[in-house]
């Protein structure tokens, strides 16, 4: 897939280490929550990135701050020109009447929009966000509004219930009991996701965020075991199908290899 290029339109700052960009392509894309594209920077480099809102013409990618590439976004203005491919991957599934939906940080930038779907499908929705502090929980005010419910963690307790997301999901599973779970975030809380679905036999969807270079299913550096690639068979998983693989156990290098 070539890529076309995408005048930025708004580049603000939505909490500490984190922006939110918001492109024009030079046609739409039509894209699905849980989709993601690559996007790219000339002279800089190319890294996959999640629709985070929006639509064909006009979408968001919620942007976490971490390295030279990501300050380079952070440090684009309106009139710039970036470069974007995709669609890419799976998105996810809309089921059930009644959904928990948990975020783990930046992992929310892929849920603002499902939770938006899930609602105009007459989905009740209860949202968990968590972060580590009360400066770090991106896009909260966009799940309050969007959600029938929002809950909130902080790992120092600054603002919301001290802890971690999957302490709230484990009560809400038992007293809501939703038809599933969608969840994005750290591999480790993904792991306790889907642990907590499973054990309440509730379906649950995760997407798994791992080193993306191609994006087409070609490179192999996001290879997960059992034949499963994050780029062409994810990001969005049903549990069981990562039952047996890497998920959760063996990490990857830029390489592709194993660490």
């Amino acid at each position: 897939m070539k890529p076309i290029p995408a005048e930025v339109v708004e580049n603000r700052e939505e909490c500490e280490r984190t922006i939110v960009l918001r492109l024009r392509p030079e046609r739409p894309i039509r894209w699905e929550p849980g989709q993601f594209l690559m996007l790219g920077i000339s002279g800089v480099d190319e890294k996959p990135m999640a629709f985070s809102g929006g639509d064909d013409r006009e979408f968001e990618l919620t942007i976490e701050i971490v390295g030279p590439f990501t300050e380079r976004c952070a440090d684009l203005e309106p009139g710039d020109v970036v470069w974007v491919r995709g669609p890419y991957g799976k998105p996810f599934e809309v089921r059930g009447s009644r959904a928990v939906v948990v975020a783990g940080g930046t992992g929310v930038a892929p849920l603002v929009p499902l939770v938006e779907r899930l609602r105009r499908a007459r989905v009740h929705v209860t949202s968990v966000l968590g972060g580590p502090h009360a400066d770090r929980l991106p896009r909260k005010d966009d799940l309050e509004k969007l959600s029938d419910e929002l809950y909130v963690t902080t790992e120092d307790g600054s603002e919301g219930r001290k802890g971690f997301p999957t302490d709230v999901l484990e009560e809400l599973v038992e007293k809501e009991c939703p038809d599933v779970v969608y969840a994005c975030g750290p591999e480790g809380m993904l792991v306790r996701v889907a642990e907590i679905a499973r054990e309440h036999d509730v379906p649950c969807q995760v997407s798994v965020v791992r080193y993306v270079k191609c994006g087409e299913g070609i490179c192999g550096s996001c290879a997960l075991g059992k034949g499963l690639l994050v780029c062409r068979d994810g990001p969005v998983f049903w549990t069981e199908e990562l039952e047996g693989t890497e998920f959760g156990g063996v990490r990857r290098d830029v390489t592709g290899k194993p660490e």
